[in-house]
Protein backbone atom coordinates (compact mmCIF):
# COMPACT_ATOMS: atom_id res chain seq x y z
CA UNK A 1 0.00 0.00 0.00
CA UNK A 2 1.04 3.37 -1.17
CA UNK A 3 1.58 6.66 1.52
CA UNK A 4 -1.70 7.86 2.55
CA UNK A 5 -1.70 11.24 1.19
CA UNK A 6 -5.28 11.93 1.63
CA UNK A 7 -4.66 11.76 5.34
CA UNK A 8 -1.57 13.50 5.41
CA UNK A 9 -2.76 16.29 3.47
CA UNK A 10 -5.63 16.75 5.37
CA UNK A 11 -3.14 16.67 8.67
CA UNK A 12 -1.14 19.79 6.64
CA UNK A 13 -4.14 21.91 6.02
CA UNK A 14 -4.72 21.47 9.96
CA UNK A 15 -1.17 22.96 10.53
CA UNK A 16 -1.58 25.39 8.09
CA UNK A 17 -5.02 26.74 9.64
CA UNK A 18 -3.49 26.33 13.19
CA UNK A 19 -0.36 27.99 12.31
CA UNK A 20 -0.50 31.74 12.14
CA UNK A 21 1.92 32.52 8.79
CA UNK A 22 2.46 36.17 10.60
CA UNK A 23 2.99 35.24 13.76
CA UNK A 24 5.21 32.52 12.60
CA UNK A 25 7.83 34.36 9.96
CA UNK A 26 7.45 37.28 12.85
CA UNK A 27 9.44 34.85 15.20
CA UNK A 28 12.18 34.85 12.48
CA UNK A 29 11.73 38.07 10.78
CA UNK A 30 11.66 41.95 11.75
CA UNK A 31 8.11 42.60 10.17
CA UNK A 32 6.10 46.04 9.39
CA UNK A 33 2.41 46.38 8.91
CA UNK A 34 1.42 47.79 5.23
CA UNK A 35 -2.10 48.03 5.35
CA UNK A 36 -3.34 44.59 5.27
CA UNK A 37 -0.30 43.11 4.39
CA UNK A 38 3.17 42.86 6.39
CA UNK A 39 6.63 43.78 4.72
CA UNK A 40 10.26 42.74 5.72
CA UNK A 41 13.70 42.50 4.02
CA UNK A 42 13.84 39.37 2.31
CA UNK A 43 15.73 36.93 4.30
CA UNK A 44 16.64 34.95 0.69
CA UNK A 45 18.47 37.27 -1.13
CA UNK A 46 20.28 40.85 -0.18
CA UNK A 47 18.28 44.57 -0.38
CA UNK A 48 17.94 47.13 1.18
CA UNK A 49 14.32 47.93 0.26
CA UNK A 50 11.94 45.71 1.72
CA UNK A 51 10.42 43.17 -1.13
CA UNK A 52 8.97 40.35 0.73
CA UNK A 53 5.55 40.61 1.29
CA UNK A 54 3.50 38.72 3.92
CA UNK A 55 -0.62 37.95 2.89
CA UNK A 56 -2.97 37.06 5.92
CA UNK A 57 -5.76 36.27 3.76
CA UNK A 58 -3.99 34.07 1.47
CA UNK A 59 -1.43 32.71 4.50
CA UNK A 60 1.44 32.99 1.91
CA UNK A 61 4.39 34.54 1.31
CA UNK A 62 6.14 36.32 -1.76
CA UNK A 63 9.14 38.68 -2.80
CA UNK A 64 9.01 40.59 -5.37
CA UNK A 65 12.28 40.41 -5.50
CA UNK A 66 13.77 37.07 -6.17
CA UNK A 67 10.21 35.55 -6.70
CA UNK A 68 10.51 33.66 -3.22
CA UNK A 69 6.47 31.91 -2.60
CA UNK A 70 5.04 29.68 -0.50
CA UNK A 71 3.05 28.88 2.67
CA UNK A 72 4.64 29.10 6.08
CA UNK A 73 5.94 25.38 5.52
CA UNK A 74 8.19 26.43 2.51
CA UNK A 75 8.84 29.26 4.40
CA UNK A 76 10.87 27.46 7.18
CA UNK A 77 12.08 25.16 4.35
CA UNK A 78 13.85 27.35 2.53
CA UNK A 79 15.11 29.61 5.93
CA UNK A 80 16.15 26.88 7.64
CA UNK A 81 17.40 24.85 4.41
CA UNK A 82 16.01 21.76 5.05
CA UNK A 83 13.97 19.06 3.47
CA UNK A 84 10.10 19.79 2.56
CA UNK A 85 9.47 16.81 5.23
CA UNK A 86 11.84 17.82 7.74
CA UNK A 87 9.90 21.70 8.20
CA UNK A 88 6.58 19.92 8.35
CA UNK A 89 7.77 17.81 11.32
CA UNK A 90 9.19 20.97 13.33
CA UNK A 91 6.35 22.96 12.28
CA UNK A 92 3.33 20.35 13.15
CA UNK A 93 5.62 20.22 16.87
CA UNK A 94 5.42 24.16 17.14
CA UNK A 95 1.10 23.68 16.61
CA UNK A 96 1.19 20.67 18.49
CA UNK A 97 -0.25 18.18 16.52
CA UNK A 98 0.34 14.82 15.96
CA UNK A 99 2.39 14.22 12.67
CA UNK A 100 2.08 10.36 11.52
CA UNK A 101 3.95 10.23 7.80
CA UNK A 102 5.46 6.58 8.63
CA UNK A 103 5.75 4.55 5.13
CA UNK A 104 3.67 1.44 4.74
CA UNK A 105 4.68 -1.43 2.53
CA UNK A 106 5.87 0.32 -0.96
CA UNK A 107 9.27 1.65 -0.32
CA UNK A 108 8.93 5.60 -0.80
CA UNK A 109 11.38 5.50 -3.65
CA UNK A 110 9.17 2.94 -5.53
CA UNK A 111 6.00 5.37 -4.38
CA UNK A 112 7.51 8.17 -6.21
CA UNK A 113 8.50 6.64 -9.32
CA UNK A 114 5.14 5.68 -9.93
CA UNK A 115 4.12 9.28 -9.82
CA UNK A 116 6.22 10.35 -12.64
CA UNK A 117 5.47 7.40 -14.36
CA UNK A 118 2.24 8.36 -14.35
CA UNK A 119 2.58 11.89 -15.55
CA UNK A 120 5.28 10.85 -17.99
CA UNK A 121 2.38 8.58 -19.36
CA UNK A 122 -0.45 11.32 -19.06
CA UNK A 123 2.18 13.64 -21.41
CA UNK A 124 2.67 10.90 -23.98
CA UNK A 125 -1.39 10.02 -24.41
CA UNK A 126 -2.01 13.88 -24.41
CA UNK A 127 -0.08 14.19 -27.63
CA UNK A 128 -1.04 15.40 -30.61
CA UNK A 129 -0.57 12.31 -33.18
CA UNK A 130 1.41 14.84 -35.01
CA UNK A 131 4.17 15.07 -32.08
CA UNK A 132 7.54 14.12 -32.77
CA UNK A 133 7.43 11.14 -30.24
CA UNK A 134 4.45 10.06 -31.96
CA UNK A 135 6.05 9.94 -35.05
CA UNK A 136 9.19 8.24 -33.79
CA UNK A 137 6.59 5.57 -32.66
CA UNK A 138 4.43 5.27 -35.69
CA UNK A 139 7.81 4.56 -37.09
CA UNK A 140 8.33 1.77 -34.81
CA UNK A 141 5.26 0.42 -35.47
CA UNK A 142 4.13 1.36 -31.60
CA UNK A 143 0.39 1.73 -31.63
CA UNK A 144 -1.43 3.99 -28.93
CA UNK A 145 -2.47 0.95 -27.07
CA UNK A 146 0.80 -0.94 -26.76
CA UNK A 147 1.46 2.78 -25.44
CA UNK A 148 -0.71 1.98 -22.48
CA UNK A 149 0.67 -1.47 -21.99
CA UNK A 150 4.04 -0.74 -21.77
CA UNK A 151 3.12 2.33 -19.59
CA UNK A 152 5.27 4.38 -21.76
CA UNK A 153 5.60 8.05 -21.66
CA UNK A 154 7.49 11.43 -22.54
CA UNK A 155 9.92 13.45 -20.50
CA UNK A 156 9.38 17.81 -20.98
CA UNK A 157 11.91 18.56 -18.68
CA UNK A 158 9.34 19.77 -16.14
CA UNK A 159 8.05 16.53 -14.46
CA UNK A 160 9.88 15.98 -11.49
CA UNK A 161 9.59 18.89 -9.37
CA UNK A 162 6.05 18.93 -10.44
CA UNK A 163 5.33 15.62 -9.08
CA UNK A 164 7.58 16.74 -5.68
CA UNK A 165 5.29 19.62 -4.77
CA UNK A 166 1.97 17.97 -5.84
CA UNK A 167 2.75 14.68 -3.71
CA UNK A 168 4.99 16.26 -0.64
CA UNK A 169 8.00 14.50 -1.68
CA UNK A 170 10.81 15.19 -0.12
CA UNK A 171 13.71 16.40 -3.39
CA UNK A 172 16.35 14.33 -2.03
CA UNK A 173 14.48 11.16 -3.17
CA UNK A 174 14.12 12.59 -6.89
CA UNK A 175 17.84 12.98 -6.70
CA UNK A 176 19.04 9.55 -4.95
CA UNK A 177 16.96 7.60 -8.08
CA UNK A 178 18.84 10.05 -10.44
CA UNK A 179 15.97 12.23 -12.14
CA UNK A 180 17.55 15.69 -10.97
CA UNK A 181 20.96 16.35 -11.65
CA UNK A 182 23.50 19.18 -10.88
CA UNK A 183 21.32 21.22 -8.55
CA UNK A 184 17.43 20.95 -9.92
CA UNK A 185 18.03 19.87 -13.53
CA UNK A 186 15.76 17.34 -14.86
CA UNK A 187 17.60 13.97 -16.54
CA UNK A 188 15.13 13.45 -18.69
CA UNK A 189 14.44 15.73 -21.57
CA UNK A 190 12.62 15.35 -24.53
CA UNK A 191 12.75 11.26 -24.56
CA UNK A 192 10.40 8.86 -24.72
CA UNK A 193 10.39 6.89 -21.58
CA UNK A 194 10.20 2.85 -20.79
CA UNK A 195 9.70 2.63 -17.01
CA UNK A 196 11.41 -0.17 -15.98
CA UNK A 197 9.73 -2.66 -12.98
CA UNK A 198 11.43 -5.42 -10.98
CA UNK A 199 10.74 -8.70 -11.36
CA UNK A 200 8.05 -8.17 -8.55
CA UNK A 201 6.75 -5.59 -10.41
CA UNK A 202 7.81 -2.29 -8.28
CA UNK A 203 8.39 0.23 -10.51
CA UNK A 204 12.68 1.25 -9.87
CA UNK A 205 14.04 2.72 -12.67
CA UNK A 206 13.54 4.06 -16.07
CA UNK A 207 15.16 4.72 -19.63
CA UNK A 208 14.83 7.19 -22.22
CA UNK A 209 14.91 7.05 -25.82
CA UNK A 210 15.78 9.62 -27.72
CA UNK A 211 14.07 10.50 -30.33
CA UNK A 212 16.04 12.55 -32.85
CA UNK A 213 19.27 11.24 -34.03
CA UNK A 214 22.01 13.66 -32.63
CA UNK A 215 25.29 12.56 -32.84
CA UNK A 216 26.25 14.66 -29.34
CA UNK A 217 23.49 12.76 -27.34
CA UNK A 218 23.47 8.94 -26.72
CA UNK A 219 20.32 6.87 -27.81
CA UNK A 220 19.21 5.57 -24.20
CA UNK A 221 19.74 7.19 -20.79
CA UNK A 222 19.16 4.91 -17.84
CA UNK A 223 18.60 6.01 -14.49
CA UNK A 224 21.50 5.07 -12.66
CA UNK A 225 21.62 1.83 -10.73
CA UNK A 226 20.79 1.62 -6.70
CA UNK A 227 19.44 -0.45 -3.61
CA UNK A 228 16.18 -0.73 -5.84
CA UNK A 229 17.27 -0.89 -9.01
CA UNK A 230 19.76 -3.54 -10.14
CA UNK A 231 20.01 -4.56 -13.87
CA UNK A 232 21.77 -7.72 -13.18
CA UNK A 233 18.64 -8.69 -11.03
CA UNK A 234 15.97 -7.46 -13.33
CA UNK A 235 14.71 -9.20 -16.41
CA UNK A 236 12.85 -6.85 -18.12
CA UNK A 237 8.58 -7.50 -18.14
CA UNK A 238 9.38 -10.69 -16.14
CA UNK A 239 6.85 -9.42 -13.36
CA UNK A 240 4.34 -9.47 -16.34
CA UNK A 241 5.27 -12.04 -18.78
CA UNK A 242 6.06 -14.67 -16.06
CA UNK A 243 2.38 -16.16 -16.28
CA UNK A 244 3.09 -16.58 -20.06
CA UNK A 245 6.59 -18.58 -19.46
CA UNK A 246 4.83 -20.69 -16.98
CA UNK A 247 1.91 -20.99 -19.51
CA UNK A 248 4.26 -21.89 -22.86
CA UNK A 249 7.52 -23.37 -20.59
CA UNK A 250 9.92 -21.54 -22.07
CA UNK A 251 11.58 -18.41 -22.20
CA UNK A 252 12.27 -15.99 -25.34
CA UNK A 253 15.73 -14.15 -24.12
CA UNK A 254 16.16 -10.77 -26.15
CA UNK A 255 18.27 -7.84 -25.35
CA UNK A 256 16.51 -4.53 -25.66
CA UNK A 257 13.11 -3.18 -24.58
CA UNK A 258 11.55 -2.74 -28.41
CA UNK A 259 12.69 -6.23 -28.62
CA UNK A 260 10.34 -7.39 -26.42
CA UNK A 261 7.78 -4.91 -27.39
CA UNK A 262 7.12 -5.68 -31.13
CA UNK A 263 7.86 -9.79 -30.05
CA UNK A 264 4.75 -9.14 -27.67
CA UNK A 265 2.73 -6.99 -30.25
CA UNK A 266 3.44 -10.58 -32.42
CA UNK A 267 1.74 -13.10 -29.27
CA UNK A 268 4.76 -14.33 -28.05
CA UNK A 269 4.15 -12.97 -24.82
CA UNK A 270 7.19 -15.46 -23.18
CA UNK A 271 9.40 -12.63 -24.04
CA UNK A 272 11.76 -11.31 -21.32
CA UNK A 273 14.75 -8.87 -21.88
CA UNK A 274 18.29 -8.41 -20.38
CA UNK A 275 18.18 -4.07 -19.91
CA UNK A 276 21.28 -4.22 -22.51
CA UNK A 277 23.79 -6.19 -19.33
CA UNK A 278 25.21 -9.60 -19.32
CA UNK A 279 22.59 -12.21 -18.48
CA UNK A 280 23.68 -13.18 -14.66
CA UNK A 281 23.04 -15.84 -12.52
CA UNK A 282 20.16 -13.61 -10.67
CA UNK A 283 18.66 -13.27 -14.14
CA UNK A 284 18.76 -17.83 -14.13
CA UNK A 285 17.88 -17.85 -10.49
CA UNK A 286 14.62 -16.05 -11.85
CA UNK A 287 13.59 -17.84 -14.68
CA UNK A 288 14.34 -21.61 -13.01
CA UNK A 289 10.67 -20.20 -11.30
CA UNK A 290 9.26 -20.35 -14.37
CA UNK A 291 10.86 -22.60 -16.67
CA UNK A 292 14.49 -24.32 -17.62
CA UNK A 293 13.63 -23.84 -21.03
CA UNK A 294 15.67 -21.18 -22.60
CA UNK A 295 15.66 -19.99 -26.85
CA UNK A 296 18.07 -16.84 -27.23
CA UNK A 297 16.83 -14.59 -29.53
CA UNK A 298 19.89 -12.22 -29.62
CA UNK A 299 20.90 -9.61 -31.89
CA UNK A 300 22.80 -11.24 -34.79
CA UNK A 301 26.02 -8.95 -34.94
CA UNK A 302 29.18 -9.78 -33.09
CA UNK A 303 28.21 -8.56 -30.26
CA UNK A 304 24.91 -10.41 -29.72
CA UNK A 305 26.44 -13.59 -30.52
CA UNK A 306 29.61 -13.27 -27.91
CA UNK A 307 25.78 -12.23 -25.42
CA UNK A 308 24.44 -15.76 -26.81
CA UNK A 309 27.52 -17.17 -25.78
CA UNK A 310 28.16 -16.13 -22.48
CA UNK A 311 24.19 -16.50 -21.77
CA UNK A 312 25.14 -20.31 -22.66
CA UNK A 313 27.96 -20.25 -20.25
CA UNK A 314 25.70 -19.11 -17.27
CA UNK A 315 22.95 -21.26 -18.33
CA UNK A 316 23.94 -25.06 -19.25
CA UNK A 317 25.64 -25.14 -16.14
CA UNK A 318 22.47 -25.25 -14.46
CA UNK A 319 20.95 -27.73 -15.89
CA UNK A 320 18.86 -25.67 -18.67
CA UNK A 321 17.76 -26.76 -22.06
CA UNK A 322 18.99 -24.30 -24.03
CA UNK A 323 18.33 -23.65 -27.92
CA UNK A 324 19.75 -20.55 -30.11
CA UNK A 325 17.66 -19.35 -33.14
CA UNK A 326 18.95 -17.29 -36.00
CA UNK A 327 16.94 -15.43 -38.12
CA UNK A 328 17.39 -13.04 -41.85
CA UNK A 329 17.83 -9.56 -39.40
CA UNK A 330 20.12 -7.86 -37.29
CA UNK A 331 17.35 -7.94 -34.11
CA UNK A 332 14.15 -9.07 -33.39
CA UNK A 333 12.39 -5.57 -33.74
CA UNK A 334 13.28 -5.54 -37.13
CA UNK A 335 12.55 -8.90 -37.27
CA UNK A 336 8.57 -8.02 -36.58
CA UNK A 337 8.75 -5.93 -38.79
CA UNK A 338 9.40 -7.89 -41.94
CA UNK A 339 7.53 -11.56 -40.95
CA UNK A 340 4.64 -12.54 -39.27
CA UNK A 341 4.41 -14.34 -36.43
CA UNK A 342 3.94 -17.82 -38.61
CA UNK A 343 7.37 -16.96 -39.74
CA UNK A 344 8.72 -16.22 -36.19
CA UNK A 345 7.17 -19.45 -34.97
CA UNK A 346 9.16 -21.41 -37.43
CA UNK A 347 12.15 -19.72 -36.07
CA UNK A 348 11.76 -20.53 -33.10
CA UNK A 349 10.88 -24.28 -33.81
CA UNK A 350 13.76 -24.57 -35.89
CA UNK A 351 16.21 -23.21 -33.09
CA UNK A 352 19.66 -25.03 -32.46
CA UNK A 353 20.83 -26.73 -29.65
CA UNK A 354 23.80 -24.63 -27.36
CA UNK A 355 26.09 -27.41 -28.64
CA UNK A 356 25.41 -27.11 -31.89
CA UNK A 357 26.05 -22.92 -31.56
CA UNK A 358 29.68 -23.41 -29.83
CA UNK A 359 30.72 -25.70 -32.58
CA UNK A 360 29.46 -22.67 -35.54
CA UNK A 361 30.48 -19.98 -33.32
CA UNK A 362 33.90 -21.11 -32.64
CA UNK A 363 34.16 -22.61 -36.26
CA UNK A 364 33.72 -19.02 -37.92
CA UNK A 365 36.61 -17.74 -36.47
CA UNK A 366 39.49 -19.70 -37.34
CA UNK A 367 40.39 -21.08 -40.93
CA UNK A 368 40.06 -24.87 -39.84
CA UNK A 369 42.04 -25.57 -43.22
CA UNK A 370 45.00 -24.33 -41.52
CA UNK A 371 46.28 -26.91 -39.04
CA UNK A 372 48.08 -24.14 -36.37
CA UNK A 373 44.38 -22.55 -36.23
CA UNK A 374 42.37 -26.36 -36.10
CA UNK A 375 44.83 -26.78 -33.18
CA UNK A 376 43.38 -23.79 -31.93
CA UNK A 377 39.79 -24.63 -32.76
CA UNK A 378 40.11 -27.72 -31.30
CA UNK A 379 41.76 -26.42 -27.59
CA UNK A 380 38.80 -24.36 -27.71
CA UNK A 381 36.16 -27.13 -28.01
CA UNK A 382 38.42 -29.84 -25.55
CA UNK A 383 37.61 -26.46 -22.94
CA UNK A 384 33.65 -27.08 -23.44
CA UNK A 385 34.33 -30.52 -23.30
CA UNK A 386 35.73 -30.73 -20.20
CA UNK A 387 32.33 -27.95 -18.82
CA UNK A 388 30.28 -30.49 -20.44
CA UNK A 389 31.69 -33.78 -18.32
CA UNK A 390 32.44 -31.12 -15.18
CA UNK A 391 28.91 -30.48 -14.91
CA UNK A 392 27.45 -33.99 -15.74
CA UNK A 393 26.14 -32.90 -19.04
CA UNK A 394 27.42 -36.59 -20.72
CA UNK A 395 24.36 -36.58 -23.07
CA UNK A 396 25.35 -33.41 -25.30
CA UNK A 397 28.90 -35.21 -25.59
CA UNK A 398 28.66 -37.56 -28.31
CA UNK A 399 26.22 -34.77 -30.59
CA UNK A 400 29.66 -32.44 -29.97
CA UNK A 401 31.73 -34.62 -31.41
CA UNK A 402 30.07 -35.15 -34.23
CA UNK A 403 29.25 -32.07 -35.11
CA UNK A 404 32.78 -30.75 -34.92
CA UNK A 405 33.72 -33.91 -37.27
CA UNK A 406 31.43 -32.74 -39.68
CA UNK A 407 32.87 -29.18 -39.04
CA UNK A 408 36.59 -30.25 -39.12
CA UNK A 409 36.11 -32.97 -41.82
CA UNK A 410 37.90 -35.22 -39.21
CA UNK A 411 36.46 -38.68 -38.04
CA UNK A 412 34.64 -39.13 -34.35
CA UNK A 413 37.57 -41.25 -33.62
CA UNK A 414 40.10 -38.43 -34.33
CA UNK A 415 37.97 -36.11 -32.48
CA UNK A 416 37.14 -37.89 -29.47
CA UNK A 417 40.61 -38.80 -28.83
CA UNK A 418 41.75 -35.01 -29.24
CA UNK A 419 39.14 -33.62 -26.75
CA UNK A 420 39.81 -35.92 -24.12
CA UNK A 421 43.67 -35.66 -24.08
CA UNK A 422 43.94 -32.20 -24.75
CA UNK A 423 40.84 -31.40 -21.74
CA UNK A 424 42.89 -33.85 -19.43
CA UNK A 425 45.32 -30.92 -19.63
CA UNK A 426 43.32 -28.01 -18.79
CA UNK A 427 43.71 -26.72 -15.55
CA UNK A 428 40.21 -26.58 -13.91
CA UNK A 429 40.00 -22.75 -13.57
CA UNK A 430 40.00 -22.49 -17.12
CA UNK A 431 37.86 -24.96 -18.19
CA UNK A 432 35.22 -22.45 -15.84
CA UNK A 433 36.68 -19.22 -16.48
CA UNK A 434 38.12 -18.81 -12.62
CA UNK A 435 40.75 -16.10 -12.20
CA UNK A 436 43.65 -17.06 -9.97
CA UNK A 437 42.58 -15.20 -6.97
CA UNK A 438 39.05 -17.07 -7.81
CA UNK A 439 40.44 -20.24 -7.80
CA UNK A 440 42.53 -19.51 -4.14
CA UNK A 441 38.74 -19.43 -2.93
CA UNK A 442 38.04 -22.57 -3.73
CA UNK A 443 39.63 -24.70 -0.60
CA UNK A 444 37.41 -22.48 1.06
CA UNK A 445 34.39 -22.80 -0.85
CA UNK A 446 34.86 -26.70 -0.95
CA UNK A 447 35.79 -26.75 2.91
CA UNK A 448 32.10 -25.21 3.82
CA UNK A 449 30.55 -26.84 1.90
CA UNK A 450 31.93 -30.43 3.21
CA UNK A 451 31.88 -29.43 6.74
CA UNK A 452 27.82 -28.62 6.21
CA UNK A 453 25.95 -31.45 5.97
CA UNK A 454 22.94 -29.66 4.45
CA UNK A 455 24.85 -27.93 1.95
CA UNK A 456 26.77 -30.89 1.24
CA UNK A 457 23.02 -32.99 0.41
CA UNK A 458 22.02 -29.87 -1.32
CA UNK A 459 25.33 -29.34 -3.57
CA UNK A 460 25.01 -33.08 -5.11
CA UNK A 461 21.64 -32.79 -5.76
CA UNK A 462 21.00 -29.70 -7.28
CA UNK A 463 24.77 -29.48 -9.66
CA UNK A 464 25.00 -33.10 -10.02
CA UNK A 465 21.35 -34.40 -11.34
CA UNK A 466 22.94 -37.75 -12.06
CA UNK A 467 23.28 -38.18 -8.44
CA UNK A 468 19.34 -37.87 -7.19
CA UNK A 469 19.39 -41.56 -7.17
CA UNK A 470 22.65 -42.40 -5.35
CA UNK A 471 21.43 -39.52 -2.59
CA UNK A 472 18.33 -41.65 -2.50
CA UNK A 473 20.13 -45.00 -2.40
CA UNK A 474 22.26 -43.98 0.43
CA UNK A 475 20.74 -41.72 2.70
CA UNK A 476 17.07 -41.74 4.24
CA UNK A 477 15.24 -38.77 6.18
CA UNK A 478 16.16 -40.18 9.32
CA UNK A 479 19.51 -39.99 8.90
CA UNK A 480 19.61 -36.06 8.68
CA UNK A 481 18.66 -33.94 12.40
CA UNK A 482 18.47 -30.77 9.92
CA UNK A 483 14.98 -29.32 9.79
CA UNK A 484 15.67 -28.09 6.67
CA UNK A 485 16.85 -31.41 5.02
CA UNK A 486 13.60 -32.79 6.25
CA UNK A 487 11.53 -29.84 4.84
CA UNK A 488 13.83 -30.71 1.82
CA UNK A 489 12.88 -33.95 1.68
CA UNK A 490 9.21 -33.26 2.05
CA UNK A 491 8.89 -30.96 -0.62
CA UNK A 492 11.26 -33.29 -3.13
CA UNK A 493 8.62 -35.80 -2.40
CA UNK A 494 6.32 -33.81 -4.37
CA UNK A 495 8.07 -32.19 -6.83
CA UNK A 496 12.26 -32.28 -8.02
CA UNK A 497 11.84 -28.81 -9.98
CA UNK A 498 14.08 -25.93 -8.38
CA UNK A 499 11.28 -23.35 -9.21
CA UNK A 500 8.99 -25.38 -7.69
CA UNK A 501 11.11 -25.68 -4.08
CA UNK A 502 12.44 -22.07 -4.67
CA UNK A 503 8.38 -20.86 -4.38
CA UNK A 504 7.31 -23.52 -1.49
CA UNK A 505 10.14 -23.46 0.81
CA UNK A 506 10.63 -21.65 3.66
CA UNK A 507 12.42 -18.67 3.31
CA UNK A 508 15.54 -20.54 5.31
CA UNK A 509 15.35 -23.50 2.96
CA UNK A 510 15.11 -21.07 -0.36
CA UNK A 511 17.88 -18.79 0.89
CA UNK A 512 19.98 -22.18 1.43
CA UNK A 513 19.40 -23.65 -2.16
CA UNK A 514 19.92 -19.99 -3.68
CA UNK A 515 23.58 -19.86 -1.90
CA UNK A 516 24.21 -23.17 -3.33
CA UNK A 517 22.70 -22.88 -6.35
CA UNK A 518 24.86 -20.25 -7.20
CA UNK A 519 28.19 -21.44 -6.09
CA UNK A 520 29.82 -21.46 -9.45
CA UNK A 521 32.68 -24.02 -8.93
CA UNK A 522 31.91 -28.19 -9.66
CA UNK A 523 33.97 -30.29 -7.05
CA UNK A 524 34.70 -33.86 -7.17
CA UNK A 525 31.21 -34.85 -6.30
CA UNK A 526 32.24 -38.48 -5.19
CA UNK A 527 34.88 -36.82 -2.58
CA UNK A 528 31.65 -34.56 -1.62
CA UNK A 529 29.45 -37.73 -1.21
CA UNK A 530 32.77 -39.31 1.22
CA UNK A 531 32.45 -36.30 3.23
CA UNK A 532 28.97 -36.63 3.99
CA UNK A 533 28.73 -39.53 4.33
CA UNK A 534 31.47 -39.31 7.13
CA UNK A 535 29.71 -36.70 8.50
CA UNK A 536 26.12 -38.15 8.81
CA UNK A 537 28.32 -40.75 11.05
CA UNK A 538 30.12 -38.39 13.00
CA UNK A 539 26.78 -37.16 14.04
CA UNK A 540 25.39 -40.56 14.96
CA UNK A 541 28.36 -40.94 16.80
CA UNK A 542 28.48 -38.03 18.86
CA UNK A 543 24.54 -38.53 19.68
CA UNK A 544 25.06 -41.68 21.00
CA UNK A 545 27.87 -40.78 23.19
CA UNK A 546 25.59 -37.93 24.44
CA UNK A 547 23.05 -40.10 25.40
CA UNK A 548 25.26 -42.65 27.32
CA UNK A 549 26.44 -39.75 28.78
CA UNK A 550 22.60 -38.62 30.06
CA UNK A 551 21.88 -42.05 31.45
CA UNK A 552 26.09 -42.05 33.25
CA UNK A 553 24.54 -38.98 35.01
CA UNK A 554 21.68 -40.72 35.79
CA UNK A 555 22.49 -43.97 37.05
CA UNK A 556 24.10 -44.66 40.11
CA UNK A 557 24.88 -48.57 39.57
CA UNK A 558 28.80 -48.54 39.62
CA UNK A 559 28.70 -51.82 37.65
CA UNK A 560 26.15 -50.09 35.11
CA UNK A 561 28.94 -46.77 35.66
CA UNK A 562 31.42 -48.99 34.15
CA UNK A 563 29.72 -50.36 30.92
CA UNK A 564 28.53 -47.07 30.41
CA UNK A 565 31.87 -45.58 30.60
CA UNK A 566 33.64 -48.34 28.18
CA UNK A 567 30.94 -47.64 25.64
CA UNK A 568 31.81 -43.75 25.85
CA UNK A 569 35.15 -44.61 25.04
CA UNK A 570 35.03 -47.05 21.78
CA UNK A 571 32.64 -44.35 20.78
CA UNK A 572 35.37 -41.70 20.91
CA UNK A 573 37.79 -44.26 19.81
CA UNK A 574 35.62 -44.87 16.73
CA UNK A 575 34.66 -40.95 16.21
CA UNK A 576 39.22 -40.40 16.04
CA UNK A 577 38.91 -42.95 13.24
CA UNK A 578 36.30 -41.20 11.80
CA UNK A 579 37.85 -37.91 11.63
Amino acid sequence: MSRNYDNLKKTIDEIKNKVDIVDFVNSYLSLSKRGKNYVALCPFHAEDTPSFYIFPETQTFHCFGCGAHGDVITFLEKYEQISFLDALKKIATYAGIELDITQKEEPVEVTFNEEVSKLYNYNLLNLSSKHRVWQYLKKREITRELAEEFELGFATGSEIQKVIEENLFDKDIAKNAGLLINGDKEFFYNRLIIPIRNNVGELVGFAGRQIEEETNSPKYLNTPENKFFKKSKILYRYYKNKKFIKENDFVILVEGYFDVISMYKLGFKNVVGILGSAFTKDHALELLKATNKVVTMYDMDESGQKATLSTIDALFAKDFQIAVSKYPAKDPDELTKKHDNKYIAEILKSSYKFHEFIVDYYAEKYDLGNEFALEKYLKEMSRWYKKFENVGRISYLQSFIENISKKTGKGTEYIQKVLERTSALIPESSASNESNSQTKDTLYVEKDIRYDIAKSYLYLWIKYPHYREILKNYFSEEDFSSQLLKEFFTLTSQSSDIGFLLENSSKELSELIVEVWKIEYFFNPERILSSLKESIRRTKINQQIEELKKKLHETKDLSEKTNITSQIIQLYSKLKIVN
